[in-house]
């Protein structure tokens, strides 16, 4: 046999294997549990009852972040069960990490066999096409008709727990790194707490305006150690100045972000956006603040960027060190939302940010404490290009998995692994 024969031999198997999947409707292979909405005098924040969700302004990327509680709960999920979004934004979708009270806003889904993962991925695939199906002038809304009706396909139970159990691995390994991030993250904040507001290290103070500091310390204003501007947004009108190469970063991008570090962003502007607008590009590890709507928000860019008029630029002068001034901007984080003030929106003013004052020690404390958070801002920039990776691994093999362009019943369950390095 030749090579190309045994080429068309393995794609007729494959597209023979492709037909012997099943396509089933949902209502035919799951339960469907219409959420209800409790009367609102029975929410409660005390632990009355099982947590609470009416919506997707909860959902996280795979569990929601439960608040409230219901005493007396009309509809509820049980733990594993897929939580779809029902109502505007139609099509996110989580796992009920416990037994749930559920708003109408949100429907639980249950596989009659098997994991109810291979149905969470699917319906992740299935995400943004739902569109098609939403009606309702009001809100968009899926029916529990359209849910009923929805196709998916159905592989056999091993190769469908064979499915969810490779996207749950990169899921995993994304979350493992966010909690590493989160806790050395946490280690930098404390490192500056117990050096630079709590002065640990220091035994000689002084009495300033803003009270007792280390006698080498200097009282000086934010704007005395950093020069600061504002972003601006290029006329969306022109599309010439967008879909460039120049990073363009917003403060709903960073309110979502895992960690302090921003690398990318959603829009590019272009050469000519840059020339027609006040948007301006921050070297890399600028201090980038946002300063109306969402105040005080604190990232370090480790790319070139610009910033919509969102934000407070901040480049550090020769005085401090990037990951210091970061760190000493979200440690005045309170002070900052308390000057922001608006009539539409609360807002700071470069002028008013500039003028807070600041104990600053002497220049080689600040090198010493940068010296050592580097290297953990390090780590954490490693992760999150990891995550990418991994990211965009899991979202190129969930449609081929689903569509049964990959393949994955060849392979025994017990020995399919995912090393910490992809």
């Amino acid at each position: 046999m030749t090579k190309k024969q045994r080429k068309l031999e393995g794609l007729e198997k494959k597209s023979q294997e492709r037909r012997e999947w099943q396509t089933k409707k949902l209502e035919e292979v799951a339960h469907i549990n219409l959420g209800q909405s409790p009367k609102s005098e029975y929410y409660n924040e005390e632990g009355d009852g099982p947590h609470f969700i009416q919506g997707s302004k909860n959902f996280g990327d795979k569990y929601p972040e439960l608040e409230r509680f219901c005493s007396e709960p009309k509809r509820e999920a049980d733990e594993g069960d897929v939580l779809i979004s029902v109502r505007a934004p139609v099509g996110p979708v989580n796992i009920a990490p416990e037994k749930l009270c559920i708003g109408r806003g949100v429907t639980a889904l249950k596989l009659n066999e098997s994991s109810n993962e291979y149905l969470f991925y699917f319906l992740k695939y299935f995400e943004d096409k739902w569109s098609q199906f939403a009606d309702g002038t009001t809100f968009n809304s899926i029916t529990k008709s359209d849910l009923q009706n929805l196709e998916l396909p159905y592989p056999p139970t091993d190769e469908r727990n064979k499915i969810a159990f490779i996207l749950r691995k990169l899921d995993e390994k994304i979350e493992n790194n966010n909690q590493i991030n989160g806790i050395l993250e946490e280690l930098v904040q404390t490192l500056f707490k117990s050096r630079f507001v709590d002065y640990e290290p220091y035994e000689q103070f002084k009495d300033v305006e803003i009270g007792e500091i280390p006698e080498n310390f200097e009282l000086l204003q934010i704007g005395d150690v950093c020069s600061t501007r504002g972003g601006g947004t290029p006329s969306t009108d022109n599309d010439e100045y967008w879909n460039g190469d120049n990073l363009w970063l917003t403060p709903k991008e960073v309110t979502s972000l895992d960690s302090k570090i921003v690398f990318d962003t959603e829009r590019k502007v272009s050469d000519e956006g840059l020339n027609n607008s006040s948007t301006a590009i921050m070297p890399e590890k600028s201090v980038l603040l946002t300063s109306r709507a969402t105040v005080g928000e604190v990232v370090v860019n480790r790319e070139p960027m610009g910033t919509n008029q969102g934000f407070i630029c901040i480049q550090p002068n020769s005085r401090v060190k990037p990951y210091y001034l970061a760190c000493l901007v979200e440690n005045k984080r309170p002070e900052i939302e308390n000057r922001a003030s608006g009539s539409t929106y609360d807002e700071i003013s470069q002028t008013s940010f500039n003028g807070i004052q600041v104990a600053v020690p002497p220049k080689e404390d600040i090198e010493e404490f940068e010296n050592k958070v580097e290297e953990i801002y390090e780590d954490i920039y490693t992760r999150e290009l990891e995550n990418r990776r991994l990211e965009e691994l899991r979202d190129t093999l969930l449609p081929k998995l689903m569509s049964g362009e990959i393949r994955v019943d060849d392979f025994k369950l017990d020995e399919l692994k995912l090393d910490n390095e992809v």
